[in-house]
């Protein structure tokens, strides 16, 4: 299984290695993960900090993802929590898209659990919830906490991890026992908490390829 891994937003070469460094690390047995950096231009977003460049990366990861070469890759996974343009993508792409929330998220609400999500910043946790609402799973959501982190810090481990656990133990004081790391890139490293901490990167990979283990998929 050959996947094609796109970036949501432009984030140079050092970065791009790290991520292919976390998803060869991730991938299921037999897989290759290709990730790639979204194209470069004046309107590629260098982070999602508001709606135009969610926009923007929506867009433009679209016109990147159409041109998935089918005789290279059997899949394409835009890399982000937020999936987007996944409805398009499904429509235009040659190969089957994965979706890192459509895949994880719909497993927890299909297990009956409810649970709440991480974010870096509130535009993206005003924009989960609206793929919470898109998906109809508004019912199992039970809410973002925001890190109010910057775009750096997605490489950070230690900086993110501390900011989660700060966020799950308010998750904890309100009743949520799982919480979905939102943010695609980021690894969780802690395992004493009170709240479950999921990766949804590694969960969506999981689904994956047990879906097309079983022909059902890919």
């Amino acid at each position: 299984m050959k996947v094609r891994v796109i970036t949501p937003i432009r984030v140079g070469a050092e970065e791009v290695r790290r991520r292919q460094e976390r998803y060869d690390r991730l991938a299921p047995a037999g897989w290759e993960i290709h990730v790639e950096d979204l194209p470069d231009g004046p309107d590629s977003p260098r982070e999602l900090g508001n709606r135009d460049q969610i926009a923007a990366s929506e867009r433009i990861g679209l016109a990147a993802g159409r041109e998935t070469d089918p005789e290279r890759f059997d899949a394409l996974l835009p890399d982000c929590v937020l999936d987007p343009s996944l409805r398009d993508l499904d429509a235009a792409s040659p190969v089957p898209v994965l979706g890192i929330t459509r895949l994880s998220a719909h497993l927890l609400a299909a297990l009956g659990i409810r649970f709440g999500v991480v974010t870096r910043n509130e535009t993206i946790a005003e924009e989960y919830r609206a793929v919470m609402e898109r998906y109809g799973l508004g019912e199992a959501f039970q809410g973002a906490y925001v890190l109010g982190l910057s775009v750096e810090d997605i490489s950070d481990h230690a900086t993110w991890n501390e900011a989660v656990i700060d966020a799950a133990r308010r998750a904890h004081s309100e009743g949520v026992t799982v919480l979905v790391n939102g943010c695609s890139a980021v690894e969780v490293v802690f395992d004493e908490l009170d709240v479950r901490v999921v990766d949804p990167t590694a969960l969506a990979l999981r689904t994956a390829a047990f879906s097309t283990s079983e022909q059902l998929a890919g």
